[in-house]
């Protein structure tokens, strides 16, 4: 009996067409398992930092403290905040006690940010520094906590509040709305 033989098959090469859907696949597939391992893994931080990580809170009690020692005059540094108010700037500047200036910078409810800036050295300086030319002008005053403020805009349109006693100057501004910046100033206390 004759060996009956079977055919061959010859492989066909891939059209371009396969090629290329079957490359689109491959892509696709590496796509997702990439989007799966950032979105469900601690390594999301790195690509989508969340609020906390994008302005780090800071410990201002040494800069309060820092101002008097160098100024030999309390400082007015904030107590009692909301925690939801976080503190993301603190320095001293100056060289002297006579130009040392204290900053502090706050983030408030809504991303808005307040800041208090006080110097015992040359009041007009400071307020011009911090708020432009538009801010020498007093606007009014408010009593806030007992104290008196001067009422300013600073050259950014934001509302601001000065004080000057006993020596000390005191600017408090910011975008924040105006019960918060209100409050910054009545949680002022000489440290």
């Amino acid at each position: 009996m004759p060996a009956t033989e079977t055919p061959t098959r010859v492989a066909r090469p891939k059209g371009l067409r396969e090629s290329v859907l079957d490359m689109g696949r491959s892509l696709g597939l590496m796509a997702v398992i990439v989007a799966v391992v950032l979105f469900a893994t601690p390594a999301r931080g790195l690509i989508f930092p969340d609020r906390n990580d994008r302005m780090p809170a800071v410990d201002y009690s040494d800069v309060v403290s820092g101002f008097g020692q160098v100024t030999h005059h309390a400082a007015l540094g904030p107590v009692g905040l909301p925690t939801s108010w976080r503190a993301n700037a603190a320095n001293l500047t100056g060289s002297s006690a006579a130009d040392e200036r204290l900053h502090i910078g706050f983030v408030t409810p809504g991303s808005q940010f307040a800041e208090v800036d006080e110097t015992t050295g040359d009041a007009t300086a400071l307020i011009k520094d911090v708020l432009g030319t538009r801010g020498a002008t007093v606007d009014g005053t408010t009593t806030i906590d007992g104290a008196t403020w001067d009422v300013r805009t600073s050259d950014r349109g934001e509302r601001s509040l000065t004080r000057t006693d006993g020596g000390l100057t005191v600017v408090v501004t910011g975008s924040a709305r105006t019960a918060d910046l209100d409050r910054l100033c009545a949680s002022l206390r000489a440290s």
